[in-house]
């Protein structure tokens, strides 16, 4: 089997399982069998009738059926884009989420207008978050922190891929497993998370049951490790407090962010529902 008919086969395997868009089963085609064979899709159209080895057409075969059974793409190729750049991700963590860069659009100008140089991070995960900020801004530091020790494993692999001699991210991202910031000590200029806030009970797609549900559910409610952080960060007087949260959890945390004494600003991502706030500790 050739290249071109390797393609062809996995998007009719797709289409028959039901994938309702050609062009999706077109895209994610070409990035199971690049990533079988470890090559560029651009690789694979320019060399269509290359013979494909029979170790390659084994995993491509094995990446197709982990997909059509609902595994996220993103875990079978261990790679999910974000913010411009490709980063590693495996099932220890939360898939990043295109809504997530609306967030960090929205803490730029903080860092920039106020000459932001201590941000904290609670929850990691993979590091997203982090390291588009360090190497957005080299005099910034983080001190990033996350429950769970394997999704420690991701971030720091992905925070000693993209470390360079000129950015020094290994140096100036600090992380800690801990919960919220227990134990951490300084002050901090920036509070960022994108916690867990969905609902115990809220039912969810079936390729998200493969993320690990430390990352996702956020308590009864939803809200409750926000509201968490919220009462943490004024603790702490820091002065910025941005989160991501749920569609329907404005009004509570709106409502908590000034019984701290924070004004919040409140965004939305990109289907209009709410997503994120930006707040500043008024005195």
């Amino acid at each position: 089997m050739n290249v071109l008919e390797a393609l062809s086969y996995a998007r009719r395997e797709f289409l028959n399982k039901g994938c309702d868009q050609n062009i999706r089963a077109g895209l994610e085609s070409e990035l199971l069998l690049s990533f079988a064979m470890d090559c560029t899709r651009e690789w694979l159209h320019t060399w269509g009738d290359r013979e494909i080895e029979a170790c390659e057409l084994d995993i491509f075969k094995e990446c197709i059926s982990r997909r059509n059974s609902g595994e996220p793409i993103e875990y079978i190729t261990q790679s999910a884009g974000f913010y411009g750049y490709n980063f590693y991700v495996d099932n220890r963590v939360l898939i990043p989420r295109p809504e997530t860069e609306i967030l960090i659009e929205k803490i730029k100008p903080l860092i920039i207008e106020h000459h932001i140089k201590n941000i904290a991070e609670i929850g990691i995960g993979s590091g997203v978050i982090s390291v588009i900020l360090g190497l957005l801004y080299l005099d910034i530091n983080i001190t990033a922190t996350d429950i769970s020790m394997l999704a420690i494993e991701v971030a720091q692999t992905n925070i000693d891929f993209f470390s360079t001699r000129s950015n020094r991210l290994q140096e100036r991202i600090e992380l800690v497993r801990t919960n919220l910031l227990d134990g951490v000590e300084g002050s901090f200029e920036i509070l960022v998370s994108n916690p867990p806030y969905i609902a115990q009970d809220y039912p969810l797609e079936k390729n998200v049951l493969y993320e690990p549900k430390t990352a996702l559910f956020g308590g009864v409610i939803g809200d409750e490790l926000l509201k968490s952080i919220i009462k943490l960060a004024y603790e702490k007087k820091v002065r910025f407090l941005a989160c991501e949260i749920g569609y329907d959890q404005r009004g509570s945390l709106d409502l908590f962010l000034k019984e701290h004494g924070y004004k919040a600003t409140f965004y939305k991502d990109f289907s209009g529902l709410d997503r994120g706030f930006i707040a500043e500790l008024k005195s």
